[in-house]
């Protein structure tokens, strides 16, 4: 069956990938031929409809990458018709765009610029360059206004150069040594920077016109489909590919951490874990180049890759990919060609070292090993004094026998010894080209990772290929494919158990050891383990080399689409993308060490367990775009077919290895265990969209989606999907203050249906080997599958708003959703006279999940050479009960329709009326009822982000954090219990070790008489307790044990703040550059994880989410060097 799967599925990959290559080098050989040209001479197919002269320029730069030089303000004062060219050269483009105006175009120093003819009434665009012949150097002098009059600050550069000056608080400037054949930029935050050729000119006036480009931002949204900002009903937050690689780090989720409002980011302290990603609490849909693929990961994908990232964030954004895009969706457009024509080479190298812990725990020196103040290797922390000369029978880990030896505190810094400098290296290449007819790019980029645990070290290679290509008039292709392989020898480490390094060393073994000796860590290699103990701990050093569990993956993905022109204004897209993985997971233990010990395995084990898959993404998309005076309307409609198909097969050694060292599963002693398993599913998919507009101000969308899903019944297969989104362009329609740029209101309405997973309904066997008196035996699920069970539903409305202040300066975007969750699932008991205990049906409970995003950014300060850019993005998200189920609701007081669900309960000791702990027999007494601490999801998350700019150099800054809920902190929990918390080394622990003293008196009270009854929640219902100050002595053993290791004391507020990201970066200037060949070359300092401020929690970077014993947080500080040829 396999070879039935895989031959097809490697000849579509063989074909699609010559299909790749041979594009590839199509688009190479036009992007080389079109390089000398002149810049008139370039062709190009493009279309114009009744949009402004402007629009029209900006849309012939980004199709060509030719740089035009005008005056923006101007060419928004005519409008182009309803245009179309194919295959047709700038030159002829541009005389046809300007024969009804007073401009014209020349080209001068790569540039092609428009100016006003010599006879051209003053309303033209600028002054003609005639005359542009060499002339001698000139004082120039002027003013510059805007609409309200003059304009301080405005920064005049000589074209080219770092020569200029500014304008004064009139308005005026003067400025020295000006070639009479140069060119003057003139340039303000939030205006449209203006090019002035100078053509011998001493006096030059200019009027700065409000910059309009940020208000026509374009986006990529669902199915890759480019729109304008404006013209959207949901909210959407970009982020370029620059503000992700400003500090290159492992994964791509640790760069977005902050700088998307609604997106949530955890990011985990151990080795090789992936950030966790969440956008208004769910799990968004990742997007590559329009393709939503089903195995890849942000992990797959080299930043130095990425042009820009668009988070759509409501199930209205994301609609058209239907179940899978419910949850909002992270679309990633790759580079696919050089950003100016011809060849570019790119070098970029990222080194950085881990500089010290931002959290480290802490543990007591003081005491060994054991309980009741007695030495014990066995367990707990709670052991004799130390360095006082007791003499007891300890482990030589030197001679590898028991000797009688005093107890000393010889590993006071066992764990900081244990830890490595870990450190990243990030290294990549990239090749691309431009031209007339297509472009290219091939990429291969390396990240070596080492851990700061022993033999924690991993290699991540990627490499990928794109490119654009205009085959003919009407046919234009696009290929992207990319490969990526992941190879680590060791993940174990991590967490509370016997893997994890921090339980061995910190929580369950005392200081009394010194781990550096014990590098040697076998006494007979492969079958003994030189450690002091080890029935319920092993040695570090020999779970780091020898108790491995690695990790190989392995993904491949490609994507091919073509798009024909079938007639005017219309469009058809062919759209496959597939996506292949491999991943093999070995783990081997050998024998004689715990998590060996004991049954079958306790001569050590060896297993494999390897996955492949794969899934396809086929569109088929049709557009049509029509305008009718100031109406516009847009027609999309299509269909999907996603298929995809994952497989399992794991074997291991049983009742141990027959040959020790030799980890294979020849060397299993019995048959070994195998299993198998496969998962197939298929969504059938059609779709449409409708938009409609007026005056480039109102706005609306309707699309509706229906999916056939193989894992529902067939009663429920088909499911439909609408949503409605609207927008108003408030300044369009109206006559806004003169602070107010831009004003947007925007609303949506979605409706997203989820199906079920591949065996939820369809039940399958699995096998066991041995069962009965070593019998094999064949079970079945005794959970059975419903013939009725319907989609889970959501309905989500949102509104928003988006404005532009202080001319562009400041920047508001603000979001409110509500996401309302049905027909939700869950296992209800039957009888099991039906030989099954339970299946499938819909609840009537219903959750509502609430939430508000807004986003701050501007331009806080511009002053000549001096920038600083900032970004504040702010959200909150709770989830609440909408309706209940009488039957499979949880049954407590605080779950009702209206409340939130995510209550932080515990069992908190009982209290008096005051609420003073109530102690009996010297104890605190737990309550049998929850108590309710609070809420665990934080009140609200946030991200502030700075650049800071002079000249050459610029400066970024990245702030995150969370602020407020409820965490428990773990590690803190179990240091009490164990007894090595740093706290517990006080007065009472030595007057009890040492002196023998039992003088510990909680502070409470105690019962002297009455008694106290409760309701089934816990409320009380009568109470006739009478209570003193308790002063029962105890044993502060026995008190530190039960109470400060119990939940009320664990459960802390882990809000913080997070200096994340730093980078100091230079710009070399061209005049070095030129001089190594290069176009431009950079050298950055950076730094992650600088800084972290903690509110409550200790000892634990609560950044993760959760709490089990977390690594310490690693600070890295290097340097980045990017050089571009």
């Amino acid at each position: 069956m396999l070879k039935k799967l895989t031959k097809p599925l490697y000849l579509a990959m063989k074909l699609s990938s010559v299909l790749l290559i041979i594009l590839t080098a199509s688009a190479t050989l036009s992007a080389a031929s079109g390089k000398s040209q002149s810049l008139k001479n370039v062709k190009l197919s493009v279309s114009f409809a009744n949009e402004s002269l402007y629009s029209a320029v900006k849309k012939l730069e980004k199709r060509s990458g030719v740089h035009f030089s005008y005056e923006a303000g101007k060419l928004k004062e005519y409008r182009v018709d309803r245009l179309e060219y194919a295959d047709e050269t700038i030159g002829n483009i541009l005389k046809e765009l300007l024969q009804k105006t007073p401009l014209t175009a020349t080209e001068m120093n790569n540039s092609l610029v428009i100016y006003r003819n010599a006879t051209s009434p003053a309303s033209a665009v600028q002054d003609s360059p005639a005359g542009f012949h060499r002339q001698d150097s000139l004082i120039v002098t002027g003013l510059v206004t805007d609409e309200q009059g003059p304009l301080p600050g405005v920064s005049i550069l000589v074209k080219g150069t770092q020569h200029g000056t500014s304008t004064g608080p009139d308005g005026r400037y003067s400025l020295e040594n000006v070639p009479g054949n140069g060119i003057l930029v003139f340039s303000f935050l939030g205006y449209t920077a203006v090019e002035e050729p100078v053509n011998g000119r001493s006096d030059i006036n200019v009027t700065l016109n409000v910059e309009r480009a940020l208000l026509e931002e374009i986006v990529v949204t669902a199915l890759g489909i480019e729109r304008e900002e404006k013209s959207l009903g949901y909210a959407v937050q970009k982020i370029s590919g620059e503000a992700i690689r400003s500090v290159k780090s492992v994964d791509i989720g640790t760069a977005l951490t902050g700088k998307i409002a609604g997106l949530r980011v955890n990011n985990s302290t151990e080795f090789y874990a992936q950030p966790s990603i969440s956008l208004r609490g769910a799990s968004p849909l990742l997007v590559i180049d329009g393709v939503p693929y089903g195995n890849m990961s942000l992990r797959d994908i080299s930043a130095d890759n990425i042009e820009n990232i668009s988070v759509l964030k409501g199930a209205t954004a994301s609609a058209l990919y239907g179940a899978r895009g419910g949850n909002g969706a992270i679309i990633i457009t790759t580079k696919k060609g050089a950003d100016k024509d011809g060849l570019a080479v790119t070098v970029n190298s990222n080194t950085m070292f881990a500089a010290g812990f931002l959290t480290l725990p802490e543990v007591q020196h003081s005491y060994s090993a054991g309980l009741g103040g007695n030495y014990d290797p066995t367990d707990y922390v709670w052991g004799a004094k130390l360095d006082i000369g007791t003499m007891a029978m300890q482990w030589d880990p030197e001679l590898k026998e028991m000797r009688n030896m005093e107890l000393t505190s010889r590993g006071k810094d066992n764990f900081s010894n244990f830890l490595e400098t870990g450190f990243v290296t990030n290294t990549s290449v990239s090749v691309s080209q431009s031209g007339e007819r297509g472009s290219f790019r091939a990429s291969a980029s390396d990240i070596y990772h080492k851990g700061q645990y022993p033999n924690a070290k991993v290699n991540m290679t990627n490499f990928s290929l794109a490119g654009e290509m205009k085959v003919a008039d009407k046919f234009n292709m696009t290929g992207t494919m990319g490969y990526s392989r992941r190879a680590t020898p060791q993940i174990n480490g991590a967490g509370y158990g016997d893997q994890g390094y921090m339980y061995n060393i910190l929580m369950w073994t005392g200081p009394e050891y010194n781990l550096e000796k014990y590098r040697d860590y076998w006494i007979t290699p492969d079958v003994q383990q030189n450690w002091l103990y080890k029935a319920w701990y092993d040695n570090p050093y020999l779970m780091a080399y020898e108790k491995l569990h690695g990790i190989h993956e392995n993904t491949f993905n490609m994507s091919l689409s073509a798009s024909y022109k079938l007639f005017k204004d219309a469009n058809l897209m062919v759209r496959s993308g597939l996506d292949y993985y491999s991943d093999e997971d070995t783990q081997r233990n050998p024998p004689n060490i715990n998590g060996t010990r004991g049954g079958w395995d306790a001569k050590g084990i060896y297993s494999i367990d390897n996955s492949t898959g794969f899934s396809t993404n086929n569109d088929l998309i049709f557009t049509i775009n029509k305008e009718y005076s100031s109406f516009g309307v847009n027609l999309l409609a299509g269909g999907t077919i996603y298929f995809y198909k994952d497989k399992n097969l794991f074997a291991s050694t049983r009742n141990g290895l027959s040959i020790p060292g030799f980890y294979s599963l020849e060397s299993s002693v019995e048959r070994p265990n195998t299993s198998s398993s496969e998962f197939r599913k298929q969504v059938n998919s059609l779709f449409g969209k409708l938009s409609l507009s007026w005056k480039s101000a109102l706005f609306l969308d309707v699309t509706g989606r229906n999916d056939w899903s193989s894992t529902l019944p067939e009663a429920t297969r088909s499911y439909f999907y609408p949503s409605v989104a609207t927008s108003i362009v408030v300044s369009e329609l109206a006559q806004l203050p003169s602070w107010l740029q831009f004003w947007k209101l925007r609303g949506s309405w979605a409706v997203s249906k989820n199906d079920l997973g591949v065996y939820d309904l369809n039940r399958s066997f699995s096998t066991s080997l041995g069962v009965w008196n070593g019998l094999n035996a064949a079970s079945y699920p005794d959970n059975i599958g419903s013939g009725i069970i319907s989609p889970e539903t959501s309905r989500t409305w949102e509104v928003g708003t988006e404005a532009y202040f202080l001319r562009g300066r400041l920047h508001m975007d603000v979001a409110y959703f509500n996401k309302y969750r049905y027909n939700l699932q869950t296992n209800a008991d039957i009888s099991e006279a039906s030989g099954f205990e339970s299946t499938l049906i819909n609840t009537d409970q219903s959750f509502v999940r609430k939430g508000m995003e807004i986003t701050l950014g501007g331009t806080p300060v511009k002053s000549g050479n001096f920038q600083w850019n900032a970004t504040v993005n702010w959200s909150f998200t709770h989830l609440y009960y909408k309706e209940l189920d009488s039957i499979y609701s949880p049954d407590n007081m605080w779950v009702k329709e209206g409340a939130r669900e995510d209550n932080y309960l515990y069992y908190d000791w009982v209290r008096d009326a005051n609420g003073n702990v109530v102690y009996q027999n010297g104890l605190p007494v737990e309550s049998d009822y929850q108590s309710r601490l609070g809420f665990e999801d934080p009140n609200w998350i946030f991200g502030f982000s700075n650049s800071f700019a002079y000249k050459n150099l610029e400066l970024t800054l990245s702030f995150d954090g969370r602020v407020g809920g409820i965490m428990y902190n773990y590690i803190n929990d179990k240091m009490w219990d164990t007894g090595s918390h740093p706290d517990s080394d006080n007065q009472w622990r030595y007057d009890e070790v040492v002196h023998g003293k039992t003088n510990y008196i909680g502070d409470g009270v105690k019962v002297i008489s009455g008694a106290v009854e409760y309701d089934k929640y816990g409320r009380i219902t009568s109470d006739t307790r009478a209570f003193e100050k308790n002063d029962v002595p105890v044993s502060y053993e026995s008190f530190a044990r039960e109470y400060r290791g119990g939940i009320p004391d664990g459960a802390m507020d882990p809000t913080f703040i997070k200096l994340r990201e730093v980078s100091l970066k230079y710009r070399f200037p061209s005049s070095l550059t030129e001089k190594i060949g290069a176009s431009a070359a950079s050298v950055a300092i950076t730094g992650q994880n600088m800084f972290l401020w903690l509110k409550e929690f200790r000892y634990s970077d609560p950044d993760r989410g959760t709490e089990d014993l977390n690594s310490p947080a690693v600070r890295y500080i290097g340097m980045n060097l990017n050089l571009t040829f």
